[in-house]
């Protein structure tokens, strides 16, 4: 008898490991899921602030402090260090670039550290522009191995680099943390990309954040690393001289302590997470295992003593031990899946769900009753059913799925999340049902589509950039000449608006732009397309448009709405429009010559006085 309870009690102390491990592992797998999350957000960030320079020649101060405001990164993304330029400058070239921002304002303005270099570069935008941040400004982050390194890699691959470990300049002689940089090369417009040389020789500058590692995972992990030590490693290796994060650095070596490790990749680099069990997270769980041992030799003590009760009582007594191990990992089960902060739910043998856990109820806004009993795609939106079905189907065919579903959230609308799922066998190893947890990533996925949206539109008129404005004219050049059709193509340029901006202030400009829009589109029908093309100036396509005299008559209707006065809270202002208007096919059947044409006329327009409008004609201008 006394040989079975130590049997016993060795299966349970396994038992007990295991869930140990499990636990691990899971923990693992999700951090390693938010950290990459976290990084492709930040990746589409700076494909968004890369976008701006695509879209524009000239990039000024003002317009990368108004484009990063509109990111709310300190409240959408607390960790990061800031969203910065850094130019890009051959050798001979340093000299020019120095005199060149000492004229702009900057009278000391010398690139750092002061030395001969192959080549240079020097971060000229950082927002936000903080006492750290000032730190930086100027710094040739070229002039640094580890920095240069990731900075190549961007440039010849033209995607994301993550460097190694580094310290920031930002840093002080107080709470010293290691630093990471994400680059993103930005490349001259116009120029080839398509070989590794053809992006050396077109390359501007790059894109980019630092980060400081404890304020990162702070921002991106929260409070999930309650019970354990996270450490990550830059690296397969998991060598102290290459940690780069500790979430309990004053915890003592514990070599004994339980772990699970993973690898991810970051862009070009790959981390290692080596996530341990903290020693007072593990006092509990150590006293449960003591109470099970304890309850284990009195077993023993008591079925020696009960020996000669009979095999009666000894059968009762060994069901009574397995009720109790059954139930403690019943309860253990229990707490696991309902304090769990994602959506877990699982599917029967016919596919329908029959159970859901309190995290996927919130997440839904539905009760267990209103969701147990339905298909996993009858949870799904309207929009998402098919993907749901073939979820399902998957996992009901033994396979494991993880992809992202849009799911009914009732009162919140629609719900994205990032759902991974397994199947469960019955005895003879057949699929027998399903369990999915499911990760809430709306406010990811929303975030993505406000970067995209900054990327192809004006921040401060809410127009469409010129990066949309040629998408959408290639778009109609593309259709005129497939039908034989015509349109028109407007040049619109306020005047008097520099006056404006002098004599009332910025803040009085951007308002007038604001209005001076609403009263452009309000001439336009549903089809044209206004976009803002930079400054003051306008481009305004009318794809039904057939005819000069009638996209004359919408000119004059812009006009004549433009003339009217308007009225700031910093006083009256008074501006006009001088237009140019030029028709494709007969200007020009491609983007640069129809702008550019109407461009000229537009200019025309202006000699003439101001306030009117021009037609190209090429016998009496000349293409600029």
């Amino acid at each position: 008898m006394l040989a079975g309870c130590l049997v016993a009690w060795f299966m349970v102390g396994k038992r007990h490991h295991e869930r140990t491990q499990e636990r691990l592992q899971f923990i693992t797998r999700d951090l390693g899921q938010r950290i990459e999350q976290r990084m492709q957000a930040y990746c589409q960030i700076l494909r968004g602030a890369r976008a701006l320079f695509d879209a524009s020649d000239e990039v000024t101060e003002q317009d990368w402090r108004r484009y990063t405001s509109a990111l709310s990164l300190q409240t959408d993304f607390p960790g990061i260090q800031g969203v910065g330029f850094a130019l890009y400058i051959p050798a001979g070239q340093l000299e020019v670039h120095q005199a060149s921002m000492r004229r702009a304002g900057y009278a000391d303005y010398v690139v750092r550290p002061p030395s001969v270099r192959d080549e240079y570069s020097s971060i000229v935008f950082l927002e936000p522009m903080d006492w750290r941040n000032q730190r930086a400004f100027a710094f040739d982050m070229m002039s640094e191995p580890v920095r240069r390194e990731a900075m190549h890699r961007a440039r010849d691959s033209g995607e994301p680099a993550l460097s190694g470990r580094v310290v920031l300049v930002q840093e002080t002689e107080h709470d010293i943390q290691s630093g990471v940089l994400l680059y993103l090369p930005s490349y001259h417009p116009g120029m080839a990309t398509d070989t590794v040389e053809q992006r050396r020789a077109a390359l501007r500058g790059w894109v980019y954040s630092p980060f400081r590692m404890k304020d990162l995972m702070r921002g991106t992990l929260g409070d999930h690393l309650d019970g354990v030590r996270l450490r990550i490693f830059d690296g397969e290796e998991a060598r102290p001289e290459r940690l780069i994060f500790d979430s309990h650095d004053g915890d003592p070596v514990r070599f004994d302590a339980p772990s699970h490790t993973q690898s991810i990749g970051m862009e070009g680099r790959r981390w290692r997470l080596l996530v341990e069990q903290r020693e007072e997270a593990a006092s509990d769980i150590d006293l449960w295992y003591t109470e099970l041992a304890l309850v284990g030799l009195f077993g023993a003590l008591a079925l020696t003593l009960a020996t000669g009760l009979g095999n009666a009582r000894l059968n009762n007594a060994r069901l009574a031990e397995l009720g109790a191990s059954l139930a403690a990992s019943n309860r253990l089960y229990s707490t696991l899946v309902n304090l769990s902060g994602e959506g877990i739910l699982s599917l029967d043998e016919q596919g329908r769900i029959e159970f859901v856990n309190p995290g996927l109820q919130r997440m839904l806004t539905r009760s267990a009753s209103d969701i147990e009993g339905l298909s996993l795609d009858e949870l799904a939106a309207a929009n998402g059913r098919h993907a749901a079905a073939s979820m399902a189907a998957a996992l009901m065919a033994g396979e494991s799925v993880r992809m992202e579903l849009t799911l009914d959230g009732r009162a919140r609308g629609e719900v994205t999340v990032l759902a991974s799922g397994v199947s469960r066998s019955n005895e003879a190893g057949q699929a027998a049902g399903a369990i999915i947890v499911m990760a809430d990533i709306s406010d990811r996925k929303a975030d993505e589509a406000r970067i995209a949206w900054l990327a192809t539109h004006d921040g401060l008129t809410g127009l469409p950039n010129r990066a949309l404005l040629a998408d959408r004219l290639n778009r109609t050049l593309v259709t005129a000449r497939r039908y034989g059709r015509s349109f028109c193509l407007m040049f619109i340029d306020l005047d008097h608006f520099k006056a404006v901006n002098d004599r009332l202030g910025h803040g009085a400009g951007d308002a007038l732009l604001v209005e001076a829009t609403r009263r452009m589109q309000g001439c336009l029908r549903a089809a044209d397309t206004l976009a803002r093309y930079g400054g003051d100036e306008f481009v305004a396509l009318l794809p039904e448009t057939r005819s000069v005299d009638a996209a004359r008559a919408v000119a004059e209707k812009i006009r004549a709405r433009l003339g009217e006065p308007f009225l700031t809270r910093d006083g009256t202002a008074h501006i006009s429009a001088s237009v140019g208007i030029t028709l494709c096919p007969d200007d020009g059947d491609d983007v640069d010559t129809l702008v550019g044409r109407a461009d000229c006329a537009m200019y025309a327009a202006k000699a003439d006085g101001r306030n009117t409008i021009a037609v190209w004609n090429a016998s009496a201008m000349d293409e600029r």
